[in-house]
């Protein structure tokens, strides 16, 4: 549980030419307009903005991904991130590899905001779904007294472990 004294960052990753996979940029450029709370852009190279990361001293750590968790197009997960387990490659650096090094150089609290793509074809739209659940999230994240905080404060229950593909990206 993350409280509102805590400093929490917000890591954003994904492919801008990529459809749904651009579904954690959105996201961040979204809660840039309203919220005080550190929003990086890692792009499709998250790793190469760790010492970014490091220098904000974060307690907490969000990381926010189109993943395919076998969800419902649009489907949003928060998972704390060593329940992540991994099946396919990636475009870019492995998601396990980063929480593993963020851990060790943080000691941040690492929880993935992950979102169910429902293509990943190229083409820099994202599908009706995709973008509807970022956008009522987000709004849900306006109204409630705790922000982004509100996100991991509500992870899914119960808790299970989950398997994501990365072979989308």
């Amino acid at each position: 549980m993350a409280h509102e004294s805590e400093t929490v960052v917000v890591l954003t990753v994904g492919n801008k030419l990529r459809s749904d996979d651009r579904a954690g940029l959105l996201f961040g450029e979204l809660l840039r307009e309203f919220s005080t709370v550190l929003v990086f852009e890692g792009g499709d190279a998250p790793e190469s903005i760790t010492g970014q990361i490091q220098r904000a001293q974060p307690d907490c750590i969000l990381i926010v991904d189109a993943l395919d968790f076998r969800g419902k197009p649009g489907e949003i997960k928060c998972i704390e991130a060593r329940e992540i387990t991994e099946t396919g490659t990636s475009t870019h650096v492995s998601l396990k590899l980063l929480i593993s090094y963020l851990d060790s150089a943080t000691g941040a609290r690492i929880y993935i905001l992950g979102i169910q793509p429902k293509t990943l074809e190229l083409g820099s739209n994202l599908s009706y779904e995709v973008s509807k659940s970022i956008r009522d999230k987000i709004n849900a994240i306006k109204t409630h007294p705790a922000g982004v905080l509100s996100v991991i404060n509500e992870l899914n229950s119960p808790r299970v472990s989950v398997n994501v593909s990365l072979d989308m990206h």
